[in-house]
């Protein structure tokens, strides 16, 4: 098991929305089923989640060009 950060959902969620990609788009791009994407997006953060589930949103979210900034 691994840990999905309230800073990895908030980077899910910029990239949704800079990207106006939809539940459906997201759950293709990172390979996972549409409730468990709805899970990362509306469920409150930090939650556990499966390695190879964690695993596969680190390698979609190395891809993304999106800049986020902290403040």
């Amino acid at each position: 098991m691994d840990i999905f950060s309230e800073n990895d959902q908030r980077q899910l969620l910029t990239i949704k929305g800079l990207h106006r990609l939809t539940r459906n788009d997201l759950s293709t791009q990172i390979g996972v089923s549409q409730p468990t994407m709805t899970k990362l997006i509306n469920s409150p953060a930090p939650m556990a989640l499966q390695s190879d589930i964690y695993k596969r949103f680190k390698n979609w979210l190395e891809k993304q060009t999106v800049a986020t900034q902290d403040k």
